[in-house]
């Protein structure tokens, strides 16, 4: 059986690397609609169709994926330095979808960031393992 997205539902992750620290940062995150989820796809890449086969121009300046990702998945976190976290309400695709501001994003780590959007993007499917972390 295929378990539908849990839509509206918030919940706390561990990043890899700060699962044994004592004082650890709990990321909040939420899942992405299908909905938005493809419409978002749409906003990273150019593609232009050739000899009725879709070809993929390139990605979308400014937009890499993971960043696109936590910007609208990421809802907030706990204990990460003196950083407080902003948002603001933007409609995107004719809906109401709360964005993390820039100021945010650009002090979390690479590799946080990667593994936040991976998270998110699964629908937040984590297994019961971390969700004990």
């Amino acid at each position: 059986m295929i378990d539908p997205l849990s839509i509206g539902v918030s919940i706390e992750y561990i990043a890899e690397e700060d699962r044994k620290s004592k004082n650890p940062t709990v990321w909040i995150i939420g899942s992405l609609d299908s909905f938005t989820q493809s419409k978002l796809i749409s906003t990273l890449v150019d593609i232009s169709v050739e000899d009725g086969k879709p070809k993929l121009e390139k990605l979308a300046q400014d937009n890499h994926p993971d960043f696109v990702i936590v910007k609208y998945g990421l809802k907030g976190f706990k204990n990460f330095g003196d950083v407080v976290f902003k948002s603001e309400k933007v409609t995107l695709f004719g809906q109401e979808l709360e964005e993390v501001s820039k100021d945010v994003l650009k002090v979390i780590p690479l590799s946080v960031i990667h593994e936040l959007a991976n998270v998110i993007w699964r629908g937040n499917k984590v297994s019961e393992e971390l969700e004990k972390n």
